[in-house]
């Protein structure tokens, strides 16, 4: 019996991520897949800057970003053709220090994934191999997994199982996790092409809310573009079995004849997400967890999301002694996150799909109204929320404290005379406690300092201008370039943030006492239990 740290079942997107993240903490995982290769053709398009920042921290994210192009935003448009509402870009300076949307070919992502798991002679990748079941007990899992080039049966030893086996996840059918479904389910006509030749289209993407045939216009990397057409009432798959017949439908969005057709599929478009994502030593993952409809393009950005909450909890529990009940918070932090992204997606959803010319025309009319008025919110980060619960610091009301589950931010900064970086890259995965200047990190008396270094954390100091003298507190000095981080704390009336090793703010202090109150707080959970 081959025995692991982790067993991962999947190696697309979700559990290339994970293999990537734990082989840099040193765990020893094996990766199972079906496949004997990637999916050549392109699914996922769109990804946004938190997942960047995770592969960021895989080291992988200048590779990445190499084949990627920005999102150019996008134009709803009503039944006339006038536009009802509108997502443009995240203006600069960027809070993350990458673009806040972007896009890019699934294939040519899975492949820099995958070849960054190389780096590892620890992580071990079985393709062309199948989950067959598992059993577990309070300190392991056993599971058996079919070679299919011979049909053997191997037997697997591991801490922990993650089923990042897609939405008909064999994993989690072994546990007849009931799924809540959030009601809504349709057929879509998902058409990838490749332009071969010059023909007007946007330069944004599109959703054209036109009950007649509503459809969504996507600009992919180099010559990439996607339609996705809603089917009407009376059509069923069938219909669009052929070419010719996928010609036919797109035609209704544009002259078909510069286009060479690389994939086309109907795909039903779910709102659906599993009740349990923790089952002993199994935890769900991305599409075996949840899924949801592509109108705010966030599919695989809550799959990376899921990766990297799970990976640094793992690590807490396993490196630095943490309760083992911090992996319940997994479930507890991302299923209400992904809950409303979801009920987001839907929503948009349901404005491009309206089939009832009168109530389109009534749509149209309020969207344009809250347009003119500067009622609608046009960045599509508005929409993606922070942590409503878990390991976060909450207020007497239980809920989330100003600032706690919100993003920290990236800025670009210099040591020294050095080039400039994004912030992260100075750093090793881990706790951190910054602030825009020295004091504040000598606020720490030897109890607080002494439960700081216990959790492994990392102090920073992010000045506006360098400094004009060394300074003896065991911090990171740097000087940012563009106010971004100075700016976001004084936006909260903070002093000192302290921040998770995947991103989020645990808290915000202001003075001595909350910060030491969030040292003392934070200890507590991890240590003893939440």
């Amino acid at each position: 019996m081959s025995q692991f740290d982790v067993l991962v079942v999947g190696y697309g997107p979700a559990g290339a991520t994970m293999a990537n993240l734990l082989g840099q903490r040193g765990f020893r995982v094996a990766v199972i897949e079906q496949a004997a290769a990637i999916y050549d053709k392109p699914r996922a398009i769109t990804a946004d800057h938190e997942a960047m920042r995770v592969f960021q921290a895989c080291g992988l994210a200048e590779d990445i970003a190499r084949s990627t192009v920005p999102h150019p935003g996008t134009d709803f448009v009503g039944v006339e053709g006038q536009t009802i509402k509108q997502f443009y870009p995240q203006p600069p300076p960027h809070p993350l220090a990458w673009e806040p949307t972007w896009m890019f070919v699934q294939p040519e992502l899975e492949a820099t994934l995958r070849k960054g798991v190389e780096r590892f002679d620890q992580v071990h990748v079985f393709l062309e191999h199948e989950f067959i079941s598992l059993s577990q007990t309070d300190a392991s899992a056993q599971v058996k997994i079919r070679r299919l080039e011979d049909g053997e049966i191997l037997e697997f030893q591991a801490r922990y199982v993650v089923a990042c086996d897609g939405a008909r996840s064999p994993v989690r059918e072994q546990f007849s996790a009931a799924i809540d479904d959030l009601a809504f389910d349709e057929n879509w006509i998902v058409v990838d092409a490749w332009l071969r030749a010059d023909v007007k289209l946007p330069p944004r993407c599109v959703q054209y809310c036109r009950p007649s045939r509503p459809g969504t216009y996507i600009v992919g990397p180099g010559q990439l573009r996607r339609w996705e057409i809603k089917m009407l009432p009376g059509e069923s798959p069938a219909d669009f079995s052929d070419e010719q017949a996928i010609r036919r439908v797109l035609s209704e969005f544009v002259v078909t004849d510069a286009l060479e057709l690389c994939r086309h599929a109907v795909y039903r478009f779910h709102a659906l997400v599993v009740h349990e994502w923790r089952f002993g030593r199994v935890f769900l993952m991305g599409d075996a967890a949840h899924q949801m409809p592509p109108f705010l393009g966030q599919g695989l950005c809550a799959a990376i999301r899921d990766a990297v909450n799970l990976v640094w909890k793992m690590d807490a529990v396993e490196r630095l002694g943490a309760s083992p009940q911090l992996l319940d918070t997994y479930g507890e932090e991302r299923k209400p996150h992904v809950r409303t992204i979801v009920r987001h997606a839907k929503s948009f959803g349901l404005i491009i799909g309206e089939l009832d010319e009168a109530a389109a025309r009534e749509r149209d009319a309020q969207l344009m109204d809250e347009m003119a008025a500067g009622k609608a919110e046009t960045v599509r980060q508005k929409f993606i929320p922070g942590l409503q619960g878990g390991l976060i610091d909450m207020d007497a009301t239980s809920k989330p404290a100003l600032g706690a589950g919100t993003l920290f931010v990236q800025p670009w900064v210099q040591m020294g005379s050095g080039p400039f970086c994004r912030l992260d890259d100075l750093l090793p995965p881990g706790f951190l406690l910054v602030s825009a200047s020295v004091e504040p990190l000598q606020w720490l008396d030897a109890e607080s300092a002494e439960k700081w270094q216990r959790l492994q954390g990392q102090q920073v100091v992010v000045l506006s201008e360098p400094p004009l003298t060394s300074s003896t507190v065991p911090a990171l000095l740097v000087t940012e370039r563009d106010g971004v981080f100075r700016k976001w704390l004084e936006e909260l009336g903070a002093v000192v943030v302290l921040v998770r090793p995947d991103g989020y703010v645990y808290g915000i202090a202001k003075n001595a006492a909350e910060l030491k109150r969030l040292v003392h707080a934070l200890y507590q959970a991890l240590f003893t239990s939440l």
